[in-house]
């Protein structure tokens, strides 16, 4: 009987033992992880990953990191389409689709004459010669900014595959604050040493003075409203975490990991540890001087707290007195470190501040002139240029806001497109937040740390530093991996209400 037990692969105390070749899968599934998690974690060190030299070795390994998820390394389960995912699944898959579909037929000279074949015309007139018409005006431009895309859909296939698991979502949330707790102290270094430099690119325009100039904090980022951006995205991410019930506790006690701890329960060295992380960020946030990363990441705590709390504060006075401290740490942050950004929000109706309405307006202007097939991917530099305002004369490449830029280079059709594959899975996170009562924490964390980004990406272009678009992707693929991922406990999660 024992050799018969040895030969199937069970140990005499009944356990399972692993083969070697098992053995051999987990550890390439470890390292597939691992590296994923890595390049993750590196993504932002580069000036954001905004430079080609960053994104595009970046682009080439998430490649090939997709492949290995392909073959079920480091995925388990992950690749299995679970009970009710098959239809958003779907619906997801077609919205991306159509997107990539979309660009590419910009590219095309099979696709319809668009507004632009004027411009070849006169390129065909001045030069001799000029690249067959085709609705984008930089086909270069377009393929960069179509691999970014295909990478930021990689990204979110890989995390919707491999943090299935639980433990690899909180690792998920681990990375993001130690990737920005990486930027935030080289940001801090830079400002004690009045530095504005991220190796040898100067982040300012104009005079500098090394012996008293001084630039706002941003980080290993170009421009500090992405870096603003990125701590507060970290900053939501330490909360949830914090807030987080320790594994042990609930099984000893037999509650739910996600109900709010007691007083003493809470202090551990990992949360004391995460706090401190979370002051970082928060002053981070602060002395970037980023108004709308402060705004967005505000409301996004404030999402954070209704989706956890929801069910869970027995009475109104629970609820004052939550309010009441983070009333009062928010107002400890601001008097301590806010003193730049109040500065900024004084300065708004100067000229800088109103150039921004003026560059929205200019950006709807060329969205009129052609509204189905767009100016083509990466395209905005060039019609701006074409159209730009004589009130503003330094060059733009930049709308300043997301979701209006992709319509403007995707057309009106595909900029919707574009714009709901990205909000579908931030919706099924947050609907899955909303309705679970186990493990919330973790959907409610992707919800609300995605959507400091997406809502600053509304005023600026966060989204289009691929470092944060890298993040955003993972968050997302994790939140919309939990929300249909089986409970251990009991039914599916979106059959699972809170009470």
């Amino acid at each position: 009987m024992s050799d018969t037990r040895w030969s199937s692969g069970e140990e005499p105390d009944g356990r399972r033992r692993l083969q070697p070749l098992a053995l051999l899968r987990r550890g390439a599934g470890g390292l597939v992880v691992a590296l994923f998690f890595l390049l993750l974690l590196v993504s932002p060190l580069p000036m954001g990953g905004n430079r080609d030299w960053a994104w595009a070795p970046m682009a080439i390994v998430i490649g090939a990191l997709a492949v290995a998820g392909a073959l079920g390394l480091g995925t388990r389960r992950g690749l299995d389409v679970m009970p009710g995912e098959g239809g958003p699944l779907a619906l997801l898959v077609l919205c991306f689709g159509l997107m990539l579909g979309i660009a590419v037929l910009q590219m095309s000279s099979f696709a319809p004459a668009t507004p632009s074949a004027a411009f070849y015309a006169r390129a065909a007139k001045a030069l001799g010669y000029a690249h067959a018409p085709v609705p984008t005006l930089a086909v270069d431009a377009s393929f960069d900014v179509l691999l970014k895309c295909m990478a930021c859909g990689l990204i979110f296939a890989m995390a919707r595959a491999c943090c299935v698991d639980r433990k690899r979502a909180r690792q998920l949330l681990m990375v993001l604050m130690a990737s920005a707790l990486l930027v935030a102290i080289y940001g801090f270094l830079g400002t004690a040493y009045h530095s504005c430099f991220v190796g040898s690119y100067l982040k300012k325009e104009g005079d500098y003075m090394p012996e008293y100039d001084r630039c706002v904090m941003s980080g290993t980022f170009v421009n500090s409203n992405s870096f603003g951006c990125f701590l507060g995205m970290a900053l939501v991410a330490a909360i949830a975490l914090i807030v987080s019930r320790a594994r042990s506790s609930y099984r000893n006690r037999g509650e739910e990991d996600d109900e709010i701890p007691r007083p003493l329960d809470w202090i551990t060295l990992p949360r004391v540890v995460m706090a401190a992380m979370a002051v970082v960020f928060a002053g981070g946030l602060m002395l970037s001087a980023s108004r709308a990363g402060a705004a967005a990441t505000a409301v996004s705590m404030a999402m954070l707290a209704l989706l956890l709390a929801r069910g869970r504060l027995g009475s109104r006075r629970q609820v004052a007195k939550l309010m009441l401290v983070a009333g009062i740490g928010g107002g400890a942050l601001l008097l301590l470190a806010g003193g730049v950004l109040l500065q900024k929000i004084s300065l708004f109706p100067q000229t800088a501040s109103i150039n921004r309405f003026v560059i929205w307006e200019t950006t709807i202007k060329a969205i009129r002139e052609s509204p189905w097939l767009g100016w083509g991917l990466g395209s905005f530099a060039d019609i701006y240029t074409v159209l730009q305002p004589p009130q503003i004369p330094i060059a733009n490449d930049k709308a300043h806001s997301t979701p209006l830029e992709t319509i403007l280079e995707l057309g009106i059709p595909g900029g919707l497109i574009a714009i709901a594959a990205v909000m579908l899975p931030w919706l099924i996170a947050g609907r899955a937040a909303w309705r679970r009562r186990r493990h919330r924490y973790l959907p409610a964390a992707a919800f609300a740390a995605s959507a400091v980004a997406i809502l600053h990406s509304t005023v600026d272009f966060s989204l289009q530093m691929p470092a944060i678009g890298f993040f955003v992707s993972a968050l997302l693929g994790m939140g919309w991996a939990q929300a249909f991922a089986p409970s251990e406990h009991g039914p599916g999660p979106f059959t699972e209400r809170a009470r």
